[in-house]
Order: structure tokens, then C-alpha cells, then sequence
């Protein structure tokens, strides 16, 4: 019988043992923390959307596919594409600054975007859609921020809300 209890007691400090480690490495599951997640790769490509008018004189938008030359300055480069090639923007636009914090892309313009937009509602339409369009054409971009010299806007020609972030279409 001494053997038989000799055996249960060491297998009730085996228990003990193996139940302390179970706890400790939980206790230390729960205060290490996780590793941030990795920060999207900038995109290869995008597509950027052009304003048209059809036959029937409506507005649509033709998507034309380009190729990113350098990933660091990818949003800008995509949108800086955007505004040579669009024709809605303003005389003299140029983009400061193109940032992403979390799932909002910001693209802060000059003044020029302001000051020199003359358009009617239907121009600033096109103007903000080819934005938000073109923005949904990124990965992991849910919003956009349209910005002039660092500031929230009101307008632009006073038609389109643009003093919060706006949905990006897809």
C-alpha cells in the first residue's frame, strides 16, 4: 500500500506542477501584448476615375488602370495623376500631402482648390466623386478627407458637406 500511495502522491504534485504552469502561461498570454498589426504595403496599382460626359448628357466616369512608380508616395503619386489628367480641378491645384490614419485616406490640396473653383453643383460632383471614386480604388481605404492647407473645408463651391470624411466608392 505505501507504493500505491507514494505513486498517488506524485502524481497529485504532477498535477499541481502542471496545473501552476497551465495558470503562469496564461497569466502570461494575457499581459504580453499582441504585436501591432503590420501596416498596409502601399498599393502597385490603382485606377483613377475621369469625369465624362456622355452622348445623352449624362455624367459617368471612365476608369483608367495606372501603375504606381514609387511606392512610397503612392496615394500621392495616384491622385497627383488624378489632377493632371482629370480636368475638374481648379487652375493651380496642387496636393501638400497625402495620409492614411487607420481606414481614412487624407489629401490635403492648396488653396487653389477653393479659391479658383468656379464651378456649379454639378462640377463639384464631379470633382468630389472622382475623388471618393478613385480613393476606393485602394486597399483598405474606407473614407477620404478632403483637406486645403491643413484645414477641414466646408465646400468647395459651396454644394458637397466636405467638413467631415466621406465614404469612398467602390
Amino acid at each position: 500500500m505505501n507504493e500505491a500511495r507514494r505513486v498517488q502522491s506524485m502524481l497529485g504534485v504532477l498535477f499541481v506542477v502542471i496545473a501552476a504552469l497551465a495558470i503562469g502561461v496564461g497569466i502570461w498570454l494575457r499581459l504580453t501584448p499582441a504585436p501591432p498589426p503590420e501596416p498596409p504595403q502601399p498599393p502597385r496599382e490603382a485606377k483613377i476615375y475621369i469625369p465624362k460626359v456622355n452622348p445623352q448628357g449624362e455624367l459617368t466616369y471612365e476608369s483608367r488602370p495606372i501603375a504606381i512608380q514609387n511606392p512610397e508616395a503612392a496615394y500621392k503619386e495616384v491622385f497627383e495623376t488624378l489632377i493632371r489628367e482629370s480636368g475638374v480641378f481648379p487652375q493651380g491645384v496642387r496636393l501638400l500631402r497625402a495620409a492614411v490614419q487607420g481606414d481614412t485616406l487624407q489629401l490635403d490640396f492648396s488653396e487653389e482648390l477653393v479659391n479658383n473653383f468656379e464651378g456649379g453643383s454639378d462640377d463639384e460632383a464631379a470633382l468630389v466623386n472622382a475623388i471618393s471614386s478613385t480613393a476606393g480604388s485602394l486597399p483598405n481605404i474606407q473614407r477620404v478627407q478632403i483637406l486645403v492647407q491643413g484645414k477641414r473645408v466646408e465646400s468647395l463651391g459651396g454644394h458637397i458637406d466636405l467638413s467631415q470624411a466621406l465614404p469612398v466608392t467602390r
